[in-house]
């Protein structure tokens, strides 16, 4: 079996490693018999104080996670096993983890389509299966968490 690293250890290795790397990933899924995995992450860590999202990002630079994170959809693809781009909106900059706490980003929509939406853009033009939203409120456009925002999962997400 293969051991792999976080994908952030990888960034450096270019496009190729990033669909190689998918691709050994959907294989031993598919031959374990799941045809859907949750990954890859989409959120670039832009930010170093994030320890949620941390290493596990492609990388620290939002037009080469895009790029990276465009590969790894080809490389799930290739394979039949269906993929997940998360954290919509957008993880990497937010100092707080979810799964303990209320994480929140004030970027505003056209900043967030700058940076941290050109890797979800990337992956659903590559054929990326499904978007995770994330529960981040992203307070310059809603209230409420984006996972159950209208206003993020559909006036950002699907009409963006």
């Amino acid at each position: 079996m293969t051991k792999l690293s976080p994908m952030y250890e990888y960034k450096d290795q270019g496009k190729t490693v990033a669909y190689n790397n998918a691709a050994t990933i959907g294989n031993y899924l598919k031959d374990l018999g799941f045809n859907l995995d949750f990954a890859p992450v989409a959120d670039t860590w832009s930010n170093a104080s994030n320890t949620v999202i941390g290493k596990r990002a492609y990388s620290d630079n939002f037009s080469e996670t895009a790029d990276l994170v465009e590969s790894a959809v080809g490389g799930f693809k290739s394979t039949g096993v269906k993929c997940t781009l998360k954290h919509f909106p957008g993880h990497g900059d937010t100092s707080t983890d979810s799964h303990t706490s209320a994480a929140y980003t004030s970027k505003t929509s056209e900043k967030l389509q700058e940076e941290e939406y050109l890797s979800f853009k990337s992956g659903i033009s590559a054929g990326a299966d499904m978007v995770m939203v994330g529960h981040i409120t992203a307070t310059a456009i809603s209230s409420e968490p984006a996972s159950v925002s209208y206003d993020v999962v559909t006036g950002e997400l699907r009409e963006k």
